[in-house]
């Protein structure tokens, strides 16, 4: 009785698993209430500050509810979950627990992405619950978090163990380790009374920089199974990893950059992940460096640079038709900007020893947390130069890059006049209309590979839209993710866009979740009947297909999805864009239904481009025509 009454004083359990406790130790239920009245604060308490939690508290329960009480420690505010029977003392321990909020999925990929965009957008950890037998469907998703080095913590409730071993009923034996080359760390906890630290690790693992999924495995009897065991504050096991350079080879970076004749700057995802946009940006306009992103976007999926900046170049090439012969390359934050130029000296700043220096040489490496490091090389540079000199340079390499920019300006300009209004919507028609209509704070949630063609035509950066993709662009991720997005920046406006490709890939149980949790975001799918990219590609190599002109792989008409009727479908209100003089009136209503909290949808019929874009030629095959009886 003791114990319970010390439990509830230090907040371990609710007042009705105090009142529960003390009628099953014998107490009438009038008794039991009387005590539990007894122990509530006086209402002056109730409204005064709350104490300071103990960071290290004694614990009494089941498994699962040690499990959450870990979490809810670590800082999770959400679970992404798809139920099943055996996790069921997990989610028996939320019942009375309003510290964490869950999120349902219908499929276990779907969890996974929407816990992915969440920990994109808001640097926190994201954890998911799938079941056993429905690990599979979450590795996909698992792919796009453990490439880009997002913390995700994926838990199933495995096979009872006494059961492991015997071909129990949707056992897997060893299934774990069909995550290991997806995951920092996978394990399988032993024991209830360890559950705790074993959670505390795997948080630990994913969320210390460089940040990955890490993927956790309890046995349903140690969740169902009382035990008693200790909790810790997140401040007790969490890794800082804001490291800062070696002051000298920071110095010696810095004197590189200053005396360089033709400098150039590469920038990556890391900046993103460690909040220096505003530093880097600081450094390229300090000395004037022309600066390059990776794979036709700023950073690889995302852009931490303004993309509209008279310094930026766009994609970075290894013989650069501007600023042509680089004599140093400084890469900040790119897992893929090293590389190797003739000629120019490589100093690479990254946060992610594992990848510097893996694929190019490298004369200059430095680890550090991005933002630290690149104060620091600002701090270098003005200590090691007057400012009338850092004027002069930054002057001439600017004139210089504006030059070049402005030359493409006026060309996209040219191409922005000269796209038509009238016939089908082009990938640069839609692009140019969605950069008239949306919000600059909006974020881009993209998984569609043809889309990116309309980047050129919009506006990205730290004080612009934000961009967040995919670097393996594993398809399905899109339209889920952009929920967990919009639960870490709920006032900020979300676009998700995915191609048709895309949107039958997940199927459309993402706009379940949507529905259900009234997130007020955009969908686009961007509707093409094809995968687009992928025939251009297969067909550019000039084979068989080509050579036939028979697609045999990428048509996705036939049927002709209706997507707006399959949003209606979920409760989600939608609508058909094929005029491209309607765009923006599409945009107007999508954007009206979010402010009034109502997510929208709109299917924008696209043309195809590219060779053998009028083509509906597939291999057809019908079973009804197959039968020998009608049945």
């Amino acid at each position: 009785m003791k114990e319970l009454i010390r439990q509830y004083i230090d907040k371990g359990i609710s007042r009705r698993d105090l009142t529960k406790g003390l009628t099953a130790a014998g107490l009438t239920a009038g008794a039991a209430k009387t005590i539990a009245q007894s122990l509530a604060p006086p209402a002056a308490a109730q409204t005064a500050a709350p104490a300071a939690q103990p960071k290290i508290r004694d614990m009494k329960g089941t498994g699962g509810a040690m499990f959450t009480q870990q979490l809810k420690a670590a800082g999770v505010e959400f679970i992404f979950f798809n139920p099943s029977t055996a996790d069921s003392p997990i989610f028996d321990s939320l019942v009375n627990e309003p510290g964490i909020q869950l999120i349902k999925g219908v499929q276990e990929g779907a969890c996974v992405a929407m816990a992915d965009g969440y920990a994109r957008a808001s640097g926190k950890l994201g954890v998911v619950i799938v079941a056993n037998v429905g690990l599979p469907n979450a590795v996909t998703q698992m792919v796009n978090a453990f490439k880009d080095q997002t913390p995700i913590l994926v838990a199933a409730a495995s096979v009872a163990q006494e059961s492991v071993g015997r071909e129990a009923y949707q056992e897997y034996e060893n299934i774990e380790r069909v995550t290991q080359p997806i995951t920092k760390w996978h394990w399988v906890a032993t024991s209830t009374a360890g559950i705790a630290e074993t959670t505390r690790r795997a948080v630990k693992f994913a969320t210390t920089q460089p940040s990955a999924p890490v993927y956790l495995s309890i046995p349903e009897n140690l969740l169902r199974t009382e035990g008693q065991t200790q909790i810790y504050d997140k401040s007790l096991f969490e890794v800082t990893m804001r490291v800062r350079p070696d002051k000298q080879d920071v110095e010696a970076a810095a004197r590189m950059i200053i005396e360089a004749k033709n400098p150039l700057l590469s920038i990556g995802d890391e900046i993103f992940q460690c909040n220096a946009e505003n530093e880097v940006l600081e450094l390229a306009e300090l000395l004037g460096l022309p600066t390059a992103g990776q794979g036709g976007s700023l950073g690889f999926w995302t852009k931490p640079f303004p993309s509209k900046h008279p310094l930026y170049l766009g994609t970075l090439l290894r013989q650069m038709r501007f600023p042509g012969d680089v004599d140093v390359h400084l890469n900040i934050g790119s897992k893929f900007g090293e590389q190797y130029m003739p000629g120019a000296k490589q100093i690479s700043m990254r946060r992610d020893p594992t990848s510097l220096a893996r694929g190019a040489p490298v004369d200059l490496g430095m680890i550090s947390d991005i933002k630290i490091g690149t104060r620091d090389l600002v701090d270098a540079v003005r200590s090691l130069a007057t400012e009338a000199r850092l004027k002069e340079i930054a002057g001439e390499r600017l004139a210089r890059a504006a030059a070049f920019t402005t030359k493409l300006r006026k060309m996209l300009d040219k191409v922005i006049r000269e796209t038509p209004y009238d016939g089908e919507i082009t990938m640069e028609r839609l692009g140019i209309e969605l950069e008239a209509s949306l919000e600059r704070d909006t974020i881009w949630v993209n998984d569609v590979d043809s889309g990116k063609r309309m980047d050129a035509f919009m506006s990205w950066g730290p004080r612009d839209k934000q961009y967040l993709g995919t670097g393996p662009n594993v398809l399905g991720w899109g339209m889920a993710a952009g929920l967990g997005v919009k639960l870490a920046k709920p006032d900020r406006p979300v676009v998700s866009v995915v191609g048709d490709g895309s949107f039958l890939f997940s199927g459309p149980q993402p706009l379940w979740s949507i529905s259900r949790y009234q997130a007020p975001i955009t969908v686009l799918v961007l509707n093409n009947r094809s995968y687009n990219n992928e025939r251009n590609r297969i067909w550019m190599s000039g084979g068989a297909q080509f050579q036939a002109g028979r697609d045999m792989t990428c048509y996705l008409g036939s049927p002709d999805v209706d997507y707006a009727k399959t949003s209606q479908a979920f409760g989600v209100d939608a609508e058909i864009v094929k005029d491209p003089r309607k765009i923006q009136e599409a945009v107007l209503r999508a954007k009206k239904a979010n402010a009034d909290g109502r997510p929208y949808l709109l299917d924008i019929n696209l043309a195809r481009n590219g060779i053998g874009n009028t083509s509906t030629w597939h291999p057809a095959y019908s079973l009804a025509s197959k039968r020998t009886r009608k049945v």
